[in-house]
């Protein structure tokens, strides 16, 4: 999978950026479960959550700029950060 830019979040921000949902747009963070993210040199990523950055350009999800907007973004890989998923699960 290519690089790509991801906003990080606490479980707490991610939490709270769920409440924005409804029927039009929706975000989902997604968990970090790859040890090797560790190892990016940001810190202790594993446990923390992403959402891919380009929402914060897309008009759809104007209303969690002000929330997002300010967080942490980085360009990582998706296969260091998560890990692969197994054939049957």
């Amino acid at each position: 999978m290519a690089a790509q830019a991801w906003i990080i979040l606490t479980t707490a921000q991610a939490d709270a950026s769920v409440l924005l949902n409804d029927q039009n747009a929706a975000v989902d963070p997604r968990e970090i479960d790859n040890p090797l993210a560790n190892n990016l040199g940001e810190g202790t990523l594993l446990g923390k959550r992403v959402l891919p950055a380009r929402i914060l350009n897309d008009p759809g999800y104007s209303r969690w700029q002000p929330s997002l907007g300010s967080l942490p973004i980085r360009t990582m890989d998706a296969d260091v950060l998560f890990l692969p998923v197994l054939e049957g699960q």
